[in-house]
Formats: structure tokens, C-alpha cells, sequence
């Protein structure tokens, strides 16, 4: 019992005893409105009337009827049955369940947290996928995509091994950042010539992107035989007006969007007993068909990436597309690189140390190749810190 409903029930005792109102007021150090709102509460509801009322709302915003709770474990049951290709990539999360809802008219309609906290309850969640690690560093020079072909995200995964073979095989995931389109293909262990088809193929589904943001693999990057030298995917790149944007070396989580595609995924499809490419290649189209055709997004209001692309017009490759099969020429463009500065206040470029400052260590910085003048430019915050002639290796 509350120090503050004993002094009522006092003041209650002492009135009953016929003791004047200034008397109890001065006793117990309160004013003459808390003794009569208190003897007017004991009046109209007795001793029970000196407790506090509750102070939640009649309604409560976050309160949803019985029916709709059942409503929404009964949809996210369904959703989670993964019988047939398509069902095994349909999304069972609270903005599914929300759009379904929608669609029968439910109202009110419970918000997305109302849903996540009834699914919840109802131990209906998944663990979260890992997030990037935290970072002291305050400035990340990445790019936040506006709309959609501004920044894709490309990733081999593999090694990958079917039931029974000992062929090594690797997944081609290709992704827009900003509506998470996608594009994926199966292939044995990938040589340049096969990544160069897979993201022309990219180019011709998807469109063509202003800037495509990789890791350092070497199919990407080259091998380093030949420092300053860029191979024939940056020409691929600089042939079509794609700005490559390499991430820093050694941190895969800032190609996150690709990262995370690749974590939700692959649980789903290698669950499956897979003995011949045939059979990944049509799981695959199901997968596609979903995530693009099916898959809603609250970032994109509530809307499925088909639906945010079918009333835009993209710059794409044609059919017949044929320059990577040929020798390519260096055309004019820029390549990026985001790097991490070292202790010793270098920096690798194409496989070549540029001094940038110790005072920059631990830092990153943007550094831009611009092929028409064979010059690097390297920013920090946006600010020009260092400008450097880069003679490319093979080009007169």
C-alpha cells in the first residue's frame, strides 16, 4: 500500500470522527481541493474510490479484436505452408500480412508493429539476419540510392556443390538497392568471360545502372599482375557508362543489400535436395518471379518491385549486344574506389600503394579514376585531398 493512499484513507478516518477539514489538512500537510476531490470520490465509490485509476486509455491504440489477431496467425500460417516453387520464396512477414489484410478490407487496419508484436507473442518470428558491425568511423562515403538504376550491387556466392557431383558451382546475384529488383544465375565456377555475360543478361533484365557497386574479387579488380591496368569487366563497365564502385577491401557488409539477399535466400533454396542445374535454374526463375512480381515492400509504399518499375523507362542493353565478346577499348568514364586508410597512410588502387597522409589513417576515402585525363582524385568528406597523375597500364 502507497504512502499517498494511506494518507487518504487517514483523512477519510478522521472526517468520519468528525474532525474539521482544516484540522485533517493541516495533520496530513494538504490542501483543502485534495481532501474534498478525495471525500468526493469516497462518497460516490466508497473506500475503493481513494485508489488511483488507471491511467491507460479505454481504447488502446495498439488493441486489435480477437478476430483480426486470429485473422493474421492463420495468414502468416498459410504463407509459411512453402508448398510448390513459388510458396518456398513468398515473404510470411508483417508487410505481407498487412497487404493481405488490406486487401479483405480489415479495419482498422493494425500497423506493422501491432502485427510483429502478435506474431511475436504467438512465437511466430524468425531471428534477424546479422547487421553490419559497428563502426567508430563517423564518414562512410557510400552512395543512398533515390531511385531505381541509380546503384545495383553484384556478388558471386559460392562455392556451391549439388547432391552427388563434385562440380563446383556458383550463384550470380544481381540487385537494385533502391526498388531490391533482382537477377540470378547458376553457373560452374565463373571465369571473366562468364561474369561479363551474366551482368550484360543483368543489363538487358534489369537496365542499365549509373553506378554498380562490387567488392575487390579478382574477376572485378584483376589480379594485380599488372598494377595500374584495368581488365575487361572495368571496360565492360566504362563501355556501357557504368561507373564502377569498388568497396573497401576486406568489408563485404557494405554491399549489404546483396549481402543480406544472399542470407535469406540461400537457407531456402539449398534446403532442397538439388541433383542437377536444370533443377537450381528453375528454382531460381520461381525465386525471381516472386521477389520481383510478389514480394511487398513498406520502403516503397507497401508496393512489389514490378509495380515501381512497370511505368518507368530504363536504358537497356538490346538483344544482340555483342562488345564483350571482342576486344574493348578504355572508353572516357571514372571508376571509383572507397578505401580505408592504413596505418601508414596508404592506399591500394588497382593493385598500386598511393600515399594518401597518416593523417587520414583509419579513415575512408573516395578515390575516383577519370580515364580521359589518367587522373585520381582522392576525397575525404567530400573535400579534394590529394590529385594525382595514374598513367593506365596499356593504353599509348
Amino acid at each position: 500500500m502507497s504512502d499517498e493512499l494511506k494518507r487518504r484513507q487517514q483523512a477519510i478516518r478522521l472526517w468520519l470522527a468528525d474532525e474539521t477539514v482544516t484540522f485533517i489538512c493541516t495533520l496530513l500537510g494538504r490542501t483543502r481541493g485534495w481532501f474534498y476531490k478525495w471525500l468526493a470520490r469516497y462518497q460516490d465509490q466508497g473506500a475503493d474510490g481513494l485508489r488511483d485509476l488507471s491511467r491507460a486509455p479505454h481504447a488502446s491504440p495498439v488493441r486489435v479484436p480477437d478476430t483480426v489477431r486470429q485473422m493474421i496467425l492463420a495468414i502468416r500460417k498459410r504463407l509459411e505452408r512453402r508448398r510448390g516453387a513459388k510458396a518456398r520464396y513468398r515473404l510470411a512477414g508483417a508487410p505481407t500480412i498487412r497487404s493481405e489484410l488490406e486487401g479483405l478490407e480489415v479495419k482498422p487496419l493494425p500497423s506493422l508493429r501491432t502485427i510483429r508484436r502478435i506474431l511475436q507473442q504467438a512465437g511466430c518470428t524468425n531471428p534477424a539476419l546479422p547487421r553490419m558491425p559497428p563502426s567508430r568511423v563517423t564518414h562512410y562515403p557510400g552512395v543512398q540510392a533515390t531511385h531505381s538504376n541509380q546503384v545495383h550491387q553484384l556478388d558471386l556466392v559460392g562455392p556451391r556443390y549439388l547432391k552427388g557431383r563434385h562440380t563446383r558451382y556458383h550463384f550470380l546475384v544481381y540487385k537494385d538497392v533502391f526498388d531490391l529488383a533482382i537477377y540470378l544465375e547458376f553457373q560452374p565456377a565463373p571465369v571473366l568471360s562468364d561474369v561479363l555475360g551474366f551482368v550484360v543478361r543483368a543489363w538487358q533484365h534489369l537496365g542499365i545502372p549509373a553506378i554498380l557497386q562490387i567488392d575487390n574479387d579478382v574477376l572485378f579488380a584483376g589480379t594485380g599482375r599488372w598494377p595500374r591496368s584495368v581488365n575487361r569487366f572495368i571496360r565492360l563497365a566504362l563501355r556501357v557508362g557504368v561507373e564502377l564502385l569498388f568497396i573497401p577491401e576486406g568489408e563485404p557488409y557494405h554491399n549489404g543489400s546483396v549481402e543480406n539477399f544472399n542470407g535469406w535466400f540461400q537457407p531456402r533454396l539449398l534446403a532442397i535436395r538439388l541433383r542437377r542445374p536444370v533443377q537450381v535454374r528453375h528454382e531460381l526463375a520461381a525465386l525471381m518471379a516472386v521477389c520481383n512480381h510478389e514480394h511487398i515492400h513498406p520502403q516503397l509504399g507497401y508496393r512489389t518491385a514490378h509495380q515501381i518499375r512497370q511505368r518507368q523507362t530504363f536504358r537497356r542493353l538490346p538483344a544482340n549486344f555483342a562488345d564483350h565478346l571482342h576486344p574493348l577499348p578504355i572508353s572516357v568514364g571514372r571508376v571509383t574506389f572507397i578505401r580505408k586508410v592504413r596505418a601508414s597512410g596508404r592506399i591500394t588502387i588497382l593493385h598500386e600503394k598511393i600515399r594518401v597522409g597518416k593523417r587520414l589513417k583509419g579513415r575512408y576515402v573516395r578515390a575516383t579514376l577519370f580515364t580521359r585525363t589518367q587522373t585520381l582524385k582522392i576525397y575525404y568528406c567530400g573535400k579534394l585531398v590529394k590529385q594525382v597523375a595514374y598513367p593506365i597500364r596499356g593504353v599509348s
